[in-house]
């Protein structure tokens, strides 16, 4: 019954937004989906092919009205990748911010990092810039040395 509750209250507060986030929500989950599905089932150098410019990066400038469209971006994929039934983390959310913002003509560069943790166990990390700005998970980049960049 609780997660019923929950569920409708969702619903409620889905259809309390302006359209135009409606619609960027909806795509944000099935982007998101799509990405993911693409990660488990296809091979990464066709995934790779997707991502945009190989050792590039996009410009560090850009205008304000940019900014705004990418901090919308991240707001909306931050949502939507704590909500998917399927697991979205670093590389789905960049992948997602990343082509939402290619759509609207904005310029990002994905970022593919790896680390050792204390365990000596190898980690990755995925993480999106638009200008100086931080798309998605640029707040975990730290410690993480740059194996690859593609620039949209």
């Amino acid at each position: 019954m609780q997660t019923l509750l929950k569920l409708f209250r969702k619903i409620k507060t889905f259809f309390k937004i302006e359209n135009q986030d409606k619609l960027a929500f909806i795509k944000a989950f099935i982007y998101m989906g799509y990405f993911r599905a693409f990660i488990l089932f296809i091979p990464f150098n066709k995934l790779r092919k997707r991502m945009g410019k190989v050792k590039v990066e996009s410009p560090q400038d850009v205008d304000n009205e940019c900014y705004k469209k990418a901090v919308r971006i991240a707001r909306i994929v931050g949502i939507v990748s704590y909500h998917t039934p399927w697991e979205s983390k670093c590389l789905v959310q960049a992948l997602t911010a990343q082509k939402m913002l290619k759509e609207q003509g904005i310029s990002t560069t994905l970022y593919l990092g790896v680390k050792k943790d204390k365990n000596n166990q190898m980690l990755a990390h995925a993480w999106t810039r638009c200008g100086n700005y931080f798309v998605t998970g640029g707040g975990n980049r730290y410690g993480y040395a740059v194996v690859a960049k593609f620039a949209s």
